[in-house]
């Protein structure tokens, strides 16, 4: 993508500041499962992330998981292997996190190339998992979304 370049189709990735870890050489994991993402493991964390995402200075909104398995991190077909490294976190609860991994970003790479090289490694096999609310996920969330139920009330009510 060019930037100032007319008639290019919009850019359909994630932007690469969601893949930098500036604070220090850890960046930051979950588990989501051993072979695939385990429900278990979902139901744990999304708590726990949304809890996370309130506490910026500016609450943000949290959308997902960027995922890839452990073998394209220690196995990429570009850039360095990257050994993950199991640390969970025993903090009170929503802060603690079983489930927490890290990678160590090699000495001779900067936040910015850890950032291209994850973002890499996550555009040739990895996925995004958005979690939906539970008002969404749920079937009468999905039935008061759908335009025929509002239009019936609107009509009773008036």
């Amino acid at each position: 993508m060019l930037k100032g370049i007319k008639g290019q189709p919009p850019f359909s990735g994630i932007q690469l500041y969601h893949f930098e870890e500036t604070r220090n050489r850890e960046v930051s994991l979950d588990r989501l499962g051993a072979s695939g993402i385990d429900r278990k493991v979902f139901r744990y964390l999304l708590p726990r992330a949304e809890a996370a995402s309130r506490k910026f200075a500016k609450p943000k909104h949290f959308d997902g998981w960027i995922v890839f398995s452990a073998k394209e991190l220690a196995n990429p077909d570009r850039g360095p292997r990257l050994a993950i490294h199991a640390s969970p976190v025993n903090d009170p609860e929503p802060d603690d996190n079983i489930y927490h991994a890290h990678v160590v970003r090699p000495a001779n790479y900067e936040s910015y190339e850890m950032a291209l090289h994850l973002r890499h490694v996550w555009e040739t096999g990895g996925k995004k998992f958005e979690q939906n609310k539970s008002q969404e996920a749920s079937f009468w969330g999905r039935f008061w979304q759908h335009p025929f139920p509002r239009w019936i009330v609107a009509r009773l009510f008036r």
